[in-house]
């Protein structure tokens, strides 16, 4: 087993239970393994579960399209090769609309429950009020997602079932990553909506790394470089500069790293109707090769060349093993 992941503990393995009222919301994430660990880097993408418990829906008062439209929809599938590259790729699987994976677990609105919140929730920030908070309380345009108030206990099954499983795996990867090669490299990936910049000059692609804040210098301009290279328009911090992931696992000082990148949704997907286009096999195409380099620029710093890759990172029979390989 390779140092740091565990898959054999049942809180990695774990499905979320069943919600009350709702149908089993299923596993809460699902993982590319490379057949061999040769990179420092770890892909994953939060926001692009499409997976939602049937009692969910039927509490609903917003439509199956709404919720959709505020997915991050298909990504997974853009990055659907990247672990080629001999990094991991790990992707939520339940609907942002039921829980948002890349928002701090105290970030809740009081006002969207029935009991009091516990006092260690946080203090209310811009995004709970603008009811985007870790269990969501608008959906596409400001619809309400709920006919009713939620209970504590809703939100917690959602957390232990959902929230925690991802942010336990996507940890050990990162703690794997680092135990192999020195440092780690979280790249989290995003789609944004046409109008999140208001502007005849929005860009194709969006870098976050918190104002340099959350990885070491060059990676940023690196990556921006290789979307450029190929005709892709790129902004670094604005309108997007990193969330809460980003937040957590970049820590340089530490030795890990963490780079966001947020795709215009135009460029692959008919908004309207939350339906690729042909511009999803460019961009997976793109961003197959762009992981490589990626791959290859980290295990640079960490001074592993091709020649010594194998002995640093030997194949691992549990290494090969995918957790949810079949895409929902």
């Amino acid at each position: 087993m390779l140092p740091g992941l565990i898959f054999d503990d049942p809180a990695l393995r774990r499905t979320a239970p069943h919600l009350p009222g709702e149908g089993a919301a299923g596993p809460a994430f699902a993982l590319d393994e490379p057949v061999s660990v040769m990179s420092p880097v770890v892909f994953a993408s939060p926001h692009s579960g499409r997976l939602y418990p049937e009692g969910f829906i039927e509490e609903c008062a917003a439509s199956m399209l709404d919720l959709r439209r505020i997915e991050d929809a298909y990504v997974d599938r853009i990055l659907s090769e990247v672990h080629r590259s001999g990094a991991p790729m790990i992707y939520g699987l339940v609907g942002r609309a039921c829980i948002d994976l890349n928002r701090s677990e105290a970030e809740m609105d009081p006002a969207m429950f029935s009991d009091p919140l516990p006092e260690w929730r946080g203090p209310r920030s811009p995004r709970v009020e603008a009811g985007l908070g870790c269990i969501p309380r608008v959906a596409f345009n400001g619809t309400p997602i709920y006919r009713r108030k939620l209970t504590l206990r809703e939100a917690e099954q959602r957390l232990e079932g959902i929230y925690r499983p991802y942010h336990r795996a996507l940890s050990a990867l990162m703690r794997r990553a680092q135990a192999m090669f020195g440092q780690a490299w979280l790249i989290d990936c995003h789609s944004m909506p046409a109008d999140a910049e208001p502007s005849s000059r929005s860009p194709d692609i969006v870098i976050g790394d918190r104002f340099g804040a959350s990885c070491g210098p060059g990676l940023a301009g690196f990556v921006e470089s290789l979307f450029r290279q190929r005709g892709y328009t790129t902004a670094r911090n604005a309108p997007y500069a990193g969330g809460f992931a980003t937040l957590t696992h970049g820590q340089p000082a530490d030795g890990r790293h963490a780079l966001q990148i947020e795709i215009r949704r135009r460029l692959y997907l008919d908004e309207h109707r939350v339906e690729p286009t042909d511009g999803l096999l460019v961009l997976r195409r793109d961003m197959t090769a762009i992981a490589a380099e990626i791959s290859a620029y980290t295990r640079d710093i960490v001074g592993l060349s091709s020649g010594n890759i194998k002995k640093n990172a030997a194949l691992d029979a549990s290494a090969a093993k995918v957790l949810g390989r079949k895409r929902p």
